[in-house]
């Protein structure tokens, strides 16, 4: 069990450290680089709001798995969710932003840190993925954050 721990504080480590290598170097300009422009824009603002968010809602979701609830429906509709991030978020700075990236990843790490060892094959339905496990839900947080941090290393002209 513990080095499943290990293994994952490790990968979401590797994802973070990458994402804030990309925003130490923003000027304030580049915050606002739209990164998607398919429907909604989305800036890297809109972004790291997201990346707060979603794993916001991933760790509430590890936590209603571990207590045998459900996470969402079955109908969730997760575009109609993202499209509402910018109004959850409101008005906040780039610093503040940063901030609830790391309040929302401490969150994470207890979760991760009390984990049992029968509980990481526990299920939940994730909005995009179906149903996963604790494990998972683990992999997709990294995995996303790496994504968006290579989509905004691209709309940046960095990489």
């Amino acid at each position: 069990m513990t080095d499943k721990k290990t293994h994952w504080r490790q990968q979401l480590a590797e994802s973070r450290k990458r994402l804030l290598d990309i925003l130490d170097e923003l000027t304030p300009e580049q915050w606002q680089t739209v990164v998607y422009s398919e429907g909604n824009t989305w800036t890297v603002r809109d972004i790291v709001s997201h990346l707060v968010d979603s794993e916001n809602g991933m760790s509430i979701h590890i936590y209603k798995i571990r207590k045998g609830r459900e996470t969402v429906p079955e109908n969730f509709d997760l575009t109609r969710w993202n499209a509402g991030v910018k109004q959850r978020t409101g008005d906040t700075s780039n610093a503040e932003l940063r901030q609830r990236l790391d309040a929302v990843r401490a969150r994470l790490l207890e979760g991760l840190d009390s984990l049992e060892e029968h509980e990481w094959a526990l299920t939940g339905r994730h909005p995009f993925r179906g149903v996963i496990t604790i494990e998972q839900y683990y992999e997709t947080i990294s995995g996303h954050e790496f994504t968006h941090a290579a989509d905004i290393e691209q709309a940046i002209g960095r990489k």
